[in-house]
């Protein structure tokens, strides 16, 4: 078995929405490669039998109304034109907290969303504050998993503070037992202290970068930090900081194809513990 062949579930991608990329035509960012067309041709190319749309809590990539209610809209006729799609909800800090978790709980009518999604840098507020105490406090009353983006700008000790340090998700959680976290691009490169945490963690953006640092071994043996019960693939279609995204998918097979893992281990990262997870 290879990684191109065997089943998997892209558990953190990207898809603008159609209206966005009417408004944005002569746009050549990276972004202007998310497309629902476009990654449908990369699920029946690589075998990719699931995948989960990630929000980035700003309104403003994802509608042309620029509100959370409008981006879950999108989303769901996305998810609605191809089955194989699911989604997790966005938040907007400009609502009040309470606001927010009501926004999320009417995502959940649609049985396409199967988790939250927080990302720090994105709204400028740290994981650890007060608002994002009540979305936890929501999703530990619901049973609901929260992905938060974790990719700090380096490993220095200065930037252990980052909005979304995996110290200060350490924080957040210990706070809120019971919560069901995925930490997004494994923490970043303050990979070791992301370890330590008892969540799920995507494999999605950072791995080329450790590659590119370390080497391929490396990355292995970082990968094995975490167990195999606990990574999900995932590759932040179309985004990157070091591939190009025409090139992102090959990329990732390319380096998991080095690496030592079985065959139960490669269904176990590549599809069964993101299907346990968000029930697929």
């Amino acid at each position: 078995m290879n990684w191109r062949e065997i089943p998997k579930i892209d558990a953190h991608m990207h898809i603008i929405p159609d209206e966005v990329h009417a408004v944005n035509q002569d746009s050549d960012d990276e972004f202007s490669f998310a497309t629902a067309a476009g990654y449908r041709k990369l699920m029946d190319r690589f075998n990719i039998q699931n995948a989960v749309i990630m929000p980035f809590n700003d309104p403003w990539l994802m509608s042309m109304e620029f509100t959370v209610d409008a981006v879950h809209r999108n989303m769901f006729r996305i998810c609605e034109e191809d089955r194989r799609l699911h989604c997790f909800a966005d938040v907007d800090i400009r609502n009040t907290a309470e606001c927010t978790c009501a926004q999320i709980q009417k995502a959940f009518e649609h049985a396409e969303f199967c988790g939250i999604k927080i990302h720090p840098n994105n709204s400028g507020m740290n994981i650890d504050d007060a608002y994002n105490d009540v979305i936890a406090e929501y999703a530990v009353k619901h049973d609901r998993v929260i992905a938060v983006h974790s990719y700090p700008s380096s490993a220095r000790e200065q930037d252990r503070d980052e909005y979304c340090s995996p110290i200060r998700i350490e924080r957040w959680m210990d706070r809120h037992p019971g919560l069901k976290v995925i930490v997004c691009h494994l923490g970043g490169f303050q990979w070791e202290d992301a370890a330590k945490l008892n969540a799920f963690f995507d494999i999605s953006a950072i791995l080329p970068d450790l590659v590119d640092r370390y080497d391929a071994q490396k990355a292995n043996m970082i990968l094995r930090e975490f167990g195999i019960e606990r990574l999900l693939f995932a590759t932040d279609w179309p985004c990157s900081r070091s591939v190009e995204p025409a090139r992102i998918m090959e990329r990732y097979f390319d380096i998991l194809d080095q690496m030592d893992f079985s065959e139960e281990e490669m269904h176990m990262i590549g599809h069964m513990n993101a299907e346990t997870l968000f029930a697929l």
